[in-house]
C-alpha cells in the first residue's frame, strides 16, 4: 500500500512540473507566438516613407526642357561662351495661383563652364557678375502664360536669358585651342533645380538635366 502512494505522489509531481511551461525540442518553452520562435514566421515592418500630399503636388513645377545652346567665340585672347538659358516651368492652375515666389537654380559644377567667370542681366536690366537672382519675381527676362497640357489647364514660366561666360588665355591660338575644346565636348550636362514658396513655406525642389550643346 505505501508502494501506491508513493507512485501516485511521484505521479502528481511530474504532471505539475509539465503544466508550469512545455519545452520545445530546441529548449524553449513555448509561449503560443509563433513570431516570438526562432525561425517562426515574419512580421512585415510598416511602411514609414513620407507620402505626397495633394498641397504639395501642386506647388512643384515640371520641367519641360530642351537641348541648352552656348554660343562660342574668341576675342583676341579671350573666350567667350554665351550660355543659352531656355526653360519651362509647369504648373497646375490651381497650385500657380497658391504660390507667391517661384525659384530656378542652374547647376554648372559638373560642366566645362563651373568656375568660369559670366554676367547676366538682373531686374533693372543691369548686369550682374557671378551672381544671378534665383527669384523668378525678379526675373525681367521671362514669359508668363496659360496653356493646355493632356487636357489639363496649365500655367507655363519661360524663362529664357543668356549667361556670358569669358574666359582669358595666354594667347589667340590658345583661345581658339579653348574653343575646340569646348565645342568637341558632348556630354556636358546643366542641371536645373526649382522650388516654390507660399504662406511661409518652402516646397520641396524638383530638378531636371539638359545636355549643353557649344557651337561656334
Amino acid at each position: 500500500m505505501k508502494h501506491i502512494l508513493l507512485l501516485a505522489l511521484v505521479s502528481i509531481v511530474f504532471a505539475g512540473c509539465s503544466k508550469s511551461g512545455d519545452v520545445t525540442p530546441n529548449g524553449n518553452k513555448s509561449s503560443g507566438d509563433a513570431s516570438k520562435i526562432p525561425g517562426g514566421p515574419s512580421q512585415t515592418p510598416p511602411d514609414t516613407t513620407p507620402k505626397l500630399t495633394h498641397d504639395d503636388s501642386i506647388h512643384m513645377a515640371s520641367f519641360k526642357i530642351g537641348t541648352q545652346m552656348v554660343k562660342t567665340s574668341v576675342s583676341g585672347s579671350k573666350l567667350i561662351l554665351v550660355f543659352d538659358e531656355n526653360v519651362d516651368l509647369l504648373f497646375s492652375q490651381e497650385g500657380y495661383l497658391k504660390i507667391s515666389a517661384v525659384h530656378l537654380k542652374e547647376g554648372f559644377d559638373k560642366t566645362m563652364l563651373a568656375g568660369i567667370d559670366y554676367s547676366t542681366v538682373a531686374e533693372g536690366g543691369n548686369t550682374t557678375y557671378d551672381w544671378v537672382d534665383d527669384n523668378l519675381n525678379n526675373v525681367i527676362l521671362k514669359t508668363v502664360t496659360d496653356t493646355v497640357v493632356n487636357k489639363a489647364k496649365m500655367v507655363k514660366i519661360n524663362v529664357h536669358r543668356p549667361f556670358t561666360f569669358s574666359k582669358q588665355y595666354a594667347s589667340n591660338k590658345a583661345a581658339l585651342s579653348g574653343q575646340s575644346q569646348f565645342i568637341s565636348k558632348t556630354n556636358d550636362t546643366v542641371t536645373f533645380s526649382s522650388y516654390t514658396y507660399y504662406n511661409e513655406k518652402n516646397y520641396q525642389p524638383r530638378s531636371a538635366a539638359a545636355v549643353l550643346v557649344y557651337t561656334e
